[in-house]
């Protein structure tokens, strides 16, 4: 970025501080205050200067800042805001001139007081207390008084204990879920004469047909509305199917290349296979 008002890179005309731009206001601030007049400079050159120069408005701009950090440090913020209008000195610099045209004919109109205003001295700090005053004094608690903060902390524990009683149930819930459908599908070859071998279902005693016929790991043959009762009522009650006939753990069961589609899709409608 090159600045607009020494031409030089780096910086831009809010922050500019080149030779030049200082001492312009070292003019502009000694005539607006009357002290500290350069060597050679009276009131009427700084005035013909001001009307002479061709410096733009971001040189004007710059010189007012530095004179509006002046005011700052000198306190005269500080001052009544009744006391702050009517003060000539204070009316040089706020409110800022809007053009370059403006700005000079601040300078040219400016009548410079007689004495300077004086800013009102700074407030006092505020006192700050030492370290073990601002500590709380004990509290005395009455040992036959209810004790709140130990009947939460209590509380807290006891309901601490539930919750992870909770959980644990929960998770002993979700394990028994899980392996309750652990239950494999599994088709037998077209020539396997290992299952299959009960002509009618030991439950309904209807006659099984190798189109409806499903059996468990036990060899126990059922039809397949059977099959799929007897796995649900043993999920509802969240236990492990066993057979209906001898009692076995149900983990597999197992169809014919032969077995329909409605047959197969009872079982896959109400259990969750796992296909092996």
């Amino acid at each position: 970025m090159v600045c607009s008002i020494c031409r030089q890179d780096g910086h831009c005309a809010v922050h500019c501080t080149s030779v030049e731009l200082l001492q312009s206001v070292s003019r502009i601030k000694a005539y607006w205050l009357g002290e500290n007049m350069p060597e050679g400079w009276t009131d009427e050159l700084v005035k013909n200067w001001c009307a002479t120069s061709r410096i733009g408005l971001p040189y004007w701009r710059r010189i007012w800042s530095i004179l509006d950090d002046e005011v700052r440090n000198r306190g005269w913020r500080r001052l009544p805001p009744a006391e702050r209008r009517d003060n000539r000195v204070l009316q040089f610099v706020r409110p800022y001139p809007r053009d370059y045209l403006t700005f000079k004919e601040r300078v040219q109109n400016y009548v410079r007081p007689a004495q300077l205003p004086v800013a009102p001295p700074r407030p006092a700090p505020r006192p700050v207390p030492p370290r073990h005053l601002n500590r709380p004094l004990p509290v005395m608690h009455d040992p036959q008084a209810p004790n709140i903060d130990r009947d939460i902390l209590h509380l807290r524990r006891h309901m601490e204990g539930a919750i992870a009683i909770h959980h644990r149930l929960c998770l002993d819930v979700k394990s028994r879920h899980d392996n309750r459908y652990k239950i494999g599908i599994v088709m037998d070859a077209p020539d396997s004469n290992d299952y299959f071998v009960d002509g009618t279902c030991p439950i309904c005693m209807e006659d099984i047909t190798p189109e409806t016929v499903l059996a468990f790991g036990c060899k126990h043959t059922f039809c397949g509305n059977c099959t799929v009762e007897s796995v649900h009522k043993h999920s509802v009650r969240s236990i492990s199917a066993t057979c209906p006939v001898c009692r076995t753990p149900v983990t597999e069961v197992r169809f014919r290349p032969t077995t329909t589609p409605e047959t197969f899709n009872k079982i896959s409608a109400h259990l969750s296979f796992r296909m092996e």
